[in-house]
């Protein structure tokens, strides 16, 4: 009787050991996701700028091959151009109006921080307007071509802001302007007689 308490004991303390290093597990593992994301940005109207798509996570993460969608608001921001990561070996991309589909792909890998694009967006809404920045991965792959979860987006914007006003010159300093380029004109021209 005493022998098969005993078993009982060993047994119960594995499951519990075991139980331990699963939930020890767990959380390093949750913290581990994988993050595709683009930034924010304020445009006067007809101004341009390049934003970045960036594939990141918390600990070195080699990837091999992305497809990643971009969708966005064509009456507000339309999107001129996408350069892909030099690294990569192939790079394509499709504008379609309100969507970019991009596809990159590396015969090795390539190891987070990953910058996967460069999206230039123009403004062509009017002040005020405002456009979303939503990504979508359609595939995540690591050098092995297993698809890579957990993973997650963080979506930017563009918002049309009114252009910065052009300074405005009072005749105090448009005065003091012309008597300095006045100054420097007769010390130029006493030099030339010299």
């Amino acid at each position: 009787m005493k022998a098969k308490g005993v078993g009982m004991k060993i047994a119960l303390a594995g499951f519990v050991t075991l139980a331990l290093l699963v939930i020890t597990a767990m959380p390093a593992y949750a913290q581990q996701d994988i993050t595709v994301s683009i930034g924010n940005a304020s445009l006067a109207p007809q101004a341009s700028t390049t934003i970045p798509i960036v594939i990141t996570n918390d600990t070195a993460q080699n990837v091999g091959s992305a497809r990643i969608n971009l969708t966005y608001d064509p009456s507000v921001v339309q999107v001129t151009s996408v350069e892909g990561n030099e690294l990569f070996d192939i790079f394509e991309s499709n504008i379609i109006d309100g969507t970019v589909s991009m596809t990159g792909i590396n015969w090795t890998f390539l190891t987070t921080p990953i910058k996967f694009a460069d999206v230039t967006v123009k403004a062509v809404g009017n002040v005020g307007d405002y456009s979303p920045l939503n990504l979508t991965i359609n595939e995540l792959r690591d050098e092995y071509g297993s698809e890579i979860y957990p993973r997650e987006v963080s979506n930017g914007s563009v918002s049309i802001i009114a252009p910065a006003p052009v300074p405005e010159y009072n005749i105090y300093g448009l005065s003091a302007l012309i008597g300095l380029l006045a100054v420097e004109f007769s010390i130029e021209v006493g030099h030339f007689y010299m």
